[in-house]
């Protein structure tokens, strides 16, 4: 673990660092930004008695920072550095040369030496290109690498029993862990994260296609997919307290739902209900969606991680394991259930009508089917299959219609079935 970390400044030094030392308790703490292999660290000085410094000496900085990121701010904006430099490294003697052997002595070999690990500094000196005010101490802002994190969740669900899901409750724990794999350590700070999803990442492509090159047809041409675009990372502010020790890692929890009302519905997608569909219907995909908002002790945007389900207690093995997408604020947490028996679908597509001014319709409907003693809310997906153009000309219930799809959100009453009907106008598309 690292020594404390602190600073002196300088005319009147010794005075400086006792009114430093007095008012340590005052700082703010260590605000850390934890991305995917690295992080952003701010940390906050108090004041130290003086009007104005021009000269910081900084005690046991970390031995791993970006000095090319080192920047010095007052309380809204960085100031301008003039210079730094290692006083260690100045102070320190230099080695004695080599003899270099005479023509007339014997040659020796000696073998060479591997150069010593360089020594870990323990005060920078920095330079401010112009006088600083101190009335309100200042902050360091640095790099640091070797960080990582990844997120889990602990997800309880009451109230799913085989014959109703009418009231259902959750308990929600949301947990961080944090890698540092450098010797500073940070025993108070605030922890926010940056990253990307990897669950959004595409599938990995091909290594390519040999092909006949259409220039010269004697010779071959070697085809290689475009790479993909890549994924735009997201910030999650959450300002969580943690002790982040020194070459170790920590775990800190971030997020706490205790005992709220959650909704749960089926999803039938027209992608994994196909058409026609076999007798006696196919099951439907249970979500569970937990809104994100600060009345549910959540309202702030949840990193993607691991989530373990449990049913009616946090006890044994999970019912099944999950992962949660990037969840922004406002926004809905959805958890994968599975499917399940008793609530099912049916598809079915008639033969395309031709129409007199050359177009084509064609009738599709769904059959739900609720086999539980409780309603059940149900979400329809319809992605017409066919290469033409469509448009909606009427339907059975209302919906929302996009230029992929047709979505109807319904609630079925128990033990009941209900059949969603819809016709589309199909039309070729124009040739550009």
């Amino acid at each position: 673990m690292n020594a404390p970390r602190h600073l002196r400044f300088l005319p009147g030094a010794i005075a400086a660092a006792c009114v430093a030392g007095a008012l340590a308790s005052a700082a703010e703490p260590t605000m850390i930004t934890v991305g995917q292999g690295q992080a952003w660290v701010r940390e906050f000085f108090p004041p130290s008695g003086q009007k104005e410094i021009d000269r910081i000496v900084w005690t046991n900085p970390p031995a791993q920072i970006d000095l090319d990121t080192l920047q010095v701010w007052n309380v809204r904006r960085p100031w301008p550095i003039q210079a730094w430099r290692w006083l260690d490294s100045a102070d320190a003697p230099a080695e004695a040369a080599p003899a270099v052997p005479t023509d007339d002595g014997p040659l020796v070999w000696r073998p060479r030496r591997d150069p010593p690990p360089p020594a870990a500094h323990d005060r920078l000196e920095i330079r401010l290109a112009e006088p600083l005010s101190h009335a309100m101490g200042h902050s360091l802002t640095y790099r640091l690498p070797d960080f990582g994190w990844n997120a889990f969740y602990r997800v309880v669900v009451r109230g799913i029993g085989p014959e109703s899901i009418d009231a259902v409750q959750i308990d929600l724990t949301g947990y961080l862990r944090i890698q540092n794999g450098t010797s500073a350590s940070y025993p108070d700070a605030r922890v926010s994260l940056v990253g990307v999803d990897d669950a959004l990442q595409p599938p990995a492509k091909p290594f390519g296609l040999l092909a006949l090159n259409p220039d010269t047809a004697l010779t071959d041409l070697w085809l290689r997919p475009p790479d993909s675009e890549p994924l735009v990372p997201a910030v999650y502010p959450l300002r969580t307290a943690a002790d982040i020790p020194a070459d170790d890692r920590a775990e800190i929890q971030f997020a706490k739902v205790l005992r709220k009302p959650a909704q749960i519905t089926h999803v039938c997608d027209s992608a994994e209900i196909p058409a026609p569909t076999r007798q006696g219907g196919l099951p439907l995909r249970r979500v569970l969606l937990i809104p994100n908002v600060a009345a549910m002790g959540l309202g702030f945007p949840l990193p993607p991680g691991q989530a373990d389900l449990f049913l009616g207690a946090a006890r044994g093995a999970p019912f099944q394991s999950g992962h949660v997408s990037h969840t922004p604020f406002p926004g809905t947490l959805r958890l994968d259930l599975g499917r399940v028996d008793t609530v099912r679908a049916s598809r079915q597509t008639l033969e395309e009508t031709p129409l007199p001014e050359g177009a084509k319709q064609v009738d599709c409907s769904i059959v739900l089917a609720n086999d539980l003693a409780s309603p059940v809310r149900v979400q329809v997906v319809e992605a017409p299959s066919t290469p033409m153009q469509w448009s909606l000309v009427r339907s059975s219930l209302p919906c929302a219609q996009s230029t992929r799809a047709l979505q109807f959100d319904l609630t079925l009453p128990p033990r009941s079935t209900q059949t969603i009907t819809y016709r589309l106008r199909l039309v070729g598309r124009s040739q550009s």
